[in-house]
């Protein structure tokens, strides 16, 4: 099929779907069965077009105008800013689902922003406030954000802004939470490589290597935790010990805890383990 024709089939469906809402001139006047069937549709014409695309926002935006409470949508609208890199509106729409969400005493919305604030933003004070919000509103210590417990966010960030005892604090009492649901807690390697880096900048080094290496139990292949090993038995003055951890890391870099969709706070890079090892000769 041409691109002409691509365009022209485009052009129609944006007409019929124009004219359909022309005949509704004030949608106050629907019910809300009617409302949702509106919104759903536009919704779901919207997902015909790549995330990026304007267009799918200008559907989502028809969606949003007959049903503008909607904060599944509202969020969901927030991605598509996010993935063509307007931040800016992208945060004003999931603060808007955010202000409805609170307000009907809900934190779907707050969860995913905390999740952003942190990975994305790197606003560390926003993801403490966030996450404080969200054990308010729900009643518990223990939530999600996002796929990970968000007291792991929190500590993170905690860590970040060097309130380090609040952070062990935080970030142990996820593996608390996680036993008392019948979890594994010596499965969160990433929860003790980040105890490890609080107590490390503590200055509390048996400490800082005792959960390094709880997180190498878990993950062997783990060439942040052989990095930070390294540099923690440097300080100590064991060069060798030094050495070893920083080849592993070296070895296991391939491993790393990089992912597609954030970048990971201490993700450890070649340069970073060679100029280490640089500085032991």
């Amino acid at each position: 099929m041409s691109l002409k024709n691509i365009v022209l089939i485009f052009c129609f469906i944006i007409l019929v779907i124009s004219c359909k809402k022309d005949r509704v001139k004030d949608f106050s006047t629907l019910s809300d069965v009617e409302k949702t069937e509106y919104t759903k549709e536009y919704f779901d014409f919207a997902y015909n077009f790549l995330q990026t695309s304007e267009l799918r926002r200008t559907f989502i935006d028809s969606a949003l105008f007959v049903q503008p409470t909607n904060v599944e949508y509202r969020q969901r609208h927030s991605y598509s800013y996010k993935k063509v890199g307007e931040h800016i509106k992208a945060m004003e729409v999931l603060n808007k689902a955010v202000e409805i969400d609170v307000a009907n005493g809900k934190a779907n919305a707050l969860e995913y922003r905390a999740w952003s604030l942190l990975y994305f933003y790197r606003d560390y004070e926003g993801t403490v406030e966030d996450i404080n919000l969200i054990e308010e509103i729900t009643g518990e210590v223990y939530n999600t954000c996002w796929g990970e417990p968000c007291g792991f966010h929190k500590g993170q960030a905690l860590y970040k802004l060097k309130r380090y005892e609040e952070a062990i604090e935080a970030l142990k009492l996820v593996n608390s939470e996680e036993e008392k649901l019948g979890f594994n807690s010596d499965d969160n390697y990433k929860i003790f490589f980040y105890i490890g880096r609080c107590y490390d900048e503590l200055k509390d080094y048996d400490k800082a290597i005792e959960n390094y290496q709880k997180a190498l139990q878990s993950v062997d292949k783990f060439p942040e935790a052989y990095y930070q090993l390294g540099l923690v038995y440097k300080k100590l003055g064991d060069i060798n010990l030094s050495r070893v951890n920083l080849e592993l890391a070296h070895k296991y870099l391939i491993y790393s805890i990089n992912e597609p969709y954030v970048e990971r706070l201490d993700e450890v890079f070649l340069y970073m383990i060679d100029d280490a090892l640089g500085t032991l000769k």
